[in-house]
């Protein structure tokens, strides 16, 4: 799962120096359902990213999945890109059952700033919904 993934803390390592400084703390993920499986767009800002070190395991541990039974999806790693001051991490899961009634945990970089604000929006059976983490927040069920 972490394959590749010390490219990613070195690229966000060079870049954080270089970095703006931002006024919020916050990350958006995007969650698609396809077919069988859900693609995972994560994106955060870089020097934010910075204060973790390796990058795959610390994704791992606070961005998780569940079916709508409460069996974990286990997310691969799909690579990362940066640009400007974001880093965008991608990951896919096997998900016969689909998005809907799912549960979604995104704890990212809440360990590391009180007013860090993650945002997840889900896109399945033509619908969207939104849900909005921030720190102390567990699961939560996508509709």
């Amino acid at each position: 799962m972490v394959n590749g993934s010390w490219i990613v803390a070195l690229t966000v390592a060079l870049l954080a120096p270089r970095s703006i400084a931002h006024p919020t703390h916050s990350s958006s993920a995007e969650l698609v359902q396809e077919a069988d499986s859900v693609r995972v767009v994560l994106r955060v800002f870089a020097d934010d990213l910075a204060t973790v070190g390796a990058v795959g395991p610390y994704i791992a541990e606070r961005f998780a999945l569940a079916d709508r039974s409460g069996a974990p999806v286990r997310l691969e790693w799909a690579g990362a890109d940066t640009g400007a001051d974001v880093v965008t991490i991608r990951l896919r899961g096997r998900m016969a059952a689909g998005l809907s009634g799912a549960k979604v945990s995104n704890r990212v970089l809440t360990d590391r700033f009180a007013d860090q604000v993650n945002l997840v929006r889900a896109s399945y059976q033509r619908r969207t919904a939104t849900l909005i983490f921030t720190r102390g927040d567990g699961p939560k069920a996508l509709p």
